[in-house]
């Protein structure tokens, strides 16, 4: 079962579904990415962009440690309905816009994000084209930090337009945290 680590939603149940076609961020490795980012910025008032959504769980974590909103981008539409339920459960459905499309071709911003997860399936080969597509969207605040999540044993090469802040391992998922140049 997925729950909010910590913050004002610690404890809430995060709906996951039977049929998910995603893999949630584990519980130790969110509350490493959290105390990471909080060590490094407040995320306070912040808008969230996190691609590849799934369950919605990076977001929820993020909106319970006091970020404003949360832009979840899925392309599957099944996804998409499980945070849907956990912010009408949570009474934040104001709080969260859900947008249908590939993480590599968002459309017009509708907001700036200070934050940005960006988790997509193992070996997928989805990294370089949705931080090339992500990098010239007008999505991302100057102070942006982005957070990508890959296997441990997966190629990544920073793309141009961000740096390696700080990378992390954890089990089999490892964690990087980018900077928008």
């Amino acid at each position: 079962m997925l729950r909010v680590i910590a913050g004002k939603y610690r404890g809430r149940k995060i709906v996951t579904g039977k049929q998910l076609a995603a893999r949630p961020t584990m519980n130790i490795v969110r509350e490493a990415i959290f105390n990471i980012f909080l060590s490094r910025k407040s995320i306070h008032n912040l808008n969230v962009l996190d691609l590849f959504c799934g369950s919605g769980a990076l977001s929820f974590e993020a909106i319970s440690h006091g970020a404003k909103h949360a832009f979840m981008v899925d392309s599957d539409y099944y996804n998409l309905q499980l945070p849907k339920k956990t912010a009408e459960n949570f009474g934040i459905i104001n709080n969260i816009t859900l947008i249908c499309c590939r993480a590599d071709k968002l459309p017009k911003p509708l907001s700036q994000c200070g934050v940005v997860f960006i988790d997509p399936p193992y070996h997928s080969n989805l990294v370089e084209s949705t931080l090339e597509g992500l990098a010239g969207s007008g999505w991302l605040s100057d102070d942006a930090l982005t957070v990508l999540e890959i296997r441990k044993n997966e190629d990544f090469h920073c793309n141009k337009n961000f740096n390696v802040v700080l990378e992390r391992t954890y089990g089999i998922a490892r964690i990087i945290f980018l900077a928008k140049l």
